[in-house]
């Protein structure tokens, strides 16, 4: 009987499986606890790394328009993402970054977030901390260049293509400076092909508008490429200018021309401009309808070509300009070798020109209007129609103080490394790290 009773006893399992829980239970709380906290430092490690990509990214910005402090606005950055920061939570911002790929780059940002967590219900069986700590970088890049800028920064309309105009402008950011609502202004009948449209203000997009990419707005001046050129080399001696109509060529001496006395082409005129750079003093010049202009010597092969300068030996009203009307045969290059002090650029009025509605550069030649190189007017209104209906890699860049399309247009810019031209850099932030 009692051998009966041990073999029962040994046989009850019964009251085992209680036994190995509540040995268990302790485990598997901890278990489930650690669990819990870590999907929730995990979580909000995400929200972390965004906040310091979003700083990041302010920061480089704010570089780049070298406005406001770098460290601020990435901290503000920060906050805006959700980031309190102060006591245990701390963000460091460095300009150039202090560790990983882009150490010592000036053009980087780098933003290190730490923030310690608490340890809820995983502190039943962990005692010690935790720090969730977040890194990124990023820092300008250029992602594009403009071959059209208006440099005013208020003007209503700074840069307009209105009208019966079509202007075709492929690969071609067309850009704006003004922080006016309608900085850029298309309308009308008018027809724009482009590859995107870049303003300091708003954009009234009207007409027929064809853009690559798409338009950025309120967004930062761009840089004036030509903010530091100025009128060098003018000769001590100008000779009077004069009225032409037949077959002229005009010969530099030692690589310059001066005149101290309006120029003017008439329908009938064969212009011919030697290589070098002319200096008109106080002078302005005038190529009517009809009138042929070319560079007959230029070797572009040698970098060779033809700038206009529009100056003053005295005061700076006196500065000239330069018209050309509809109808005028017109093609001439801007020099390209490295040695040309103007390089890239054909058409340069001096910067000390005050802003006058009289001054105009009117650029209305047409279809025969064949201009490349850097066309600069920083305080005056340009006008511009003209096709460029050249097969030959050629680049045109039009900068204003405002600039308008007046008639169909093309610009091609192909061409734009080989024309010696300094690109209107179209710049940017992005994640590197």
């Amino acid at each position: 009987m009692f051998l009966k009773l041990n073999q029962f006893l040994r046989r009850d399992r019964q009251g085992g499986a209680l036994t190995v829980i509540a040995i268990s239970f302790p485990v598997l709380m901890g278990i489930t606890a650690l669990a819990v906290d870590v999907g929730a430092w995990f979580t909000a490690r995400r929200s972390y790394q965004t906040a310091a990509d979003s700083a990041a990214i302010g920061g480089a910005w704010a570089r780049l328009k070298g406005t406001g402090s770098v460290t601020s606005t990435a901290k503000a950055d920060a906050e805006r993402n959700g980031i309190t920061i102060g006591g245990t939570t701390t963000i460091t911002v460095n300009n150039p970054p202090t560790s990983g790929a882009y150490v010592g780059e000036p053009e980087a940002v780098e933003v290190i977030i730490s923030v310690p967590e608490q340890t809820m219900l995983s502190s039943l069986i962990f005692s010690g901390s935790v720090t969730n700590k977040v890194r990124a970088v990023a820092m300008m890049d250029i992602t594009g260049t403009a071959c059209i800028l208006a440099l005013d920064s208020a003007a209503q309309s700074a840069l307009k293509v209105w009208g019966n105009t079509t202007v075709e402008a492929v690969g071609c950011v067309l850009g704006s400076n003004s922080s006016a609502s309608n900085s850029i202004n298309i309308g009308g009948s008018s027809t724009l092909t482009a590859q995107s449209l870049w303003s300091a203000g708003g954009a009234q997009i009207a007409g027929t508008t064809t853009l690559t990419d798409p338009p950025t707005t309120d967004a930062w001046a761009l840089d004036d490429p030509y903010e530091h050129l100025q009128v060098q080399g003018m000769p001590a001696t100008c000779q009077a200018g004069g009225n032409y109509n037949g077959a002229v060529t005009f010969t530099p001496t030692n690589g310059k021309l001066c005149f101290n006395s309006k120029v003017a082409l008439g329908s009938k005129a064969v212009a011919d401009f030697l290589p070098g750079t002319y200096y008109f003093d106080k002078a302005d010049l005038t190529i009517n309808g009809g009138a042929q202009v070319r560079c007959s010597t230029c070797n572009r092969d040698a970098g060779e070509g033809v700038t206009l300068v529009f100056t003053s030996s005295g005061s700076a009203s006196d500065i000239g300009t330069i018209q050309v009307n509809g109808g005028a045969d017109v093609e001439l290059w801007a020099p390209t070798a490295d040695s040309a002090y103007y390089k890239g650029v054909l058409l340069y009025q001096d910067q000390r020109a005050p802003t006058e509605s009289n001054k105009t550069a009117v650029l209305n030649g047409g279809a025969k209007q064949i201009l490349n190189g850097a066309l600069y007017f920083k305080n005056q209104e340009i006008q511009y129609s003209g096709d460029h209906g050249a097969s030959a890699i050629s680049c045109t860049q039009i900068i204003g103080n405002t600039i308008e399309f007046t008639g169909n247009s093309r610009i091609i810019n192909d061409g734009c490394a080989q024309a010696g031209i300094t690109p209107i850099k179209v710049q940017g932030a992005r994640l590197v790290e």
